[in-house]
């Protein structure tokens, strides 16, 4: 990867490579944008192949943060840190390290847990760092962020499939849900408890068996699930299950899941869908809930608060895709086009706006 012309392309500030000798920590910060504010993004403890790979995901889950907390109304910015390593052998001494990694930022970048770090972990790395947020209500956090997560994305959904179905109940809908997890998991069951006839598919298969057996939902396997006939296809796990080969053998009428980037070329892919005539809810707009519980924690963590936001996500979506029926453009578009300008307000303001940002 050539780096530079990247970051240019994606619109980035900041790559940020640091290794800690004594403790064998390889980590790596990209900060998209600290033009609402400073940079929040999770920690991503994964044992890449080789460092392209790394620098890939946090450019490409950096930028998605943007996005996300732009149209989240929320006043910070984007940026994602990836670590190196095998996530079940990480040490006291690199997540020691670590946190003086991100105390070293100075507040330009706040972190929070991801794929492959925990809360426990992360109260650990608060004690090096004050610039950390989803820590555990006994540090005065806010916790497991997946629960406000999947209430988003159950609104968006709920938006969506008023716009697909003009009746926005999940009575007699077939929801297919990808991926079980903390927020697929809780997605489900919504659906299901709401009388949805609900099919799961998880690549762990016991897990995917207990939540049957818990909601009456059919098992159907991953490879199969995403050409099911529905009228919710609601992806949960991986990012990038929506590409030029994948799109043509879809038969849902909505795309609404929790899963990150789920678009293989955000927002063109999503002119295929809009061809096929299926209603796509933009990942970053439907699954902000994590951010918006960590966002609230920076003035003191308030679950009214972070509730009523989550709630104002359900008339968001529909804002978006009802804008993108009027112009004639696709959903992604339209959130892109949203996002685009709230950042045009923010740096037309910081022009006329001293320098900088709080840190907390």
């Amino acid at each position: 990867m050539a780096l530079f012309p990247e970051l240019v392309k994606q619109g980035h500030e900041q790559l940020i490579f640091h290794h800690d000798p004594a403790s064998g920590l390889r980590a790596i910060v990209a900060i998209h944008s600290t033009l609402l504010g400073p940079a929040l993004g999770g920690t991503r403890w994964y044992p890449y192949p080789d460092e392209g790979e790394a620098v890939r995901d946090a450019i490409r889950l950096s930028a998605a943060m943007t996005q996300k907390s732009a149209v989240a109304g929320l006043d910070l910015g984007g940026g994602k840190a990836v670590v190196l390593g095998d996530p079940t052998r990480k040490t006291p001494a690199q997540l020691r390290a670590y946190g003086e990694f991100i105390e070293s930022l100075g507040g330009r970048y706040l972190t929070t847990t991801d794929v492959g770090t925990t809360t426990d972990e992360i109260d650990e790395v608060a004690r090096y760092t004050r610039h950390v947020v989803g820590t555990s209500a006994a540090r005065g956090g806010s916790g497991d962020t997946s629960a406000l997560t999947a209430v988003t994305v159950i609104n968006g959904m709920r938006a969506a499939m008023r716009v697909a179905f003009g009746d926005e109940s999940f009575r007699d809908r077939h929801i297919v849900v990808v991926g079980v997890g903390k927020v697929g998991g809780r997605v489900a069951r919504h659906a299901a408890e709401h009388g949805a006839r609900v099919s799961i598919a998880d690549v762990r298969a016991d897990a995917a068996r207990k939540l049957a057996c818990e909601t009456g939902a059919d098992v159907v396997d991953v490879a199969r699930a995403y050409a099911m006939e529905s009228d919710v296809l609601s992806p949960n796990a991986l990012g990038d299950v929506l590409t030029p080969e994948t799109i043509p053998a879809l038969r849902c009428a909505v795309v609404c899941g929790g899963a990150n980037n789920q678009l293989h070329s955000d927002p063109t892919d999503a002119d295929l869908l809009r061809d096929r005539g299926i209603v796509y809810a933009p990942d970053y707009v439907v699954n902000c809930g994590g951010v918006i519980n960590v966002a609230v924690e920076l003035d003191g963590y308030d679950p009214d608060r972070a509730q009523r936001l989550a709630d104002n996500v359900y008339k968001t979506t529909l804002a978006v895709l009802e804008t993108a029926q009027q112009a004639g453009i696709s959903t992604a578009a339209a959130a892109l086009r949203r996002v685009e300008e709230r950042l045009a307000a923010a740096k037309s303001a910081s022009k006329e706006a001293p320098d900088g940002f709080e840190i907390r």
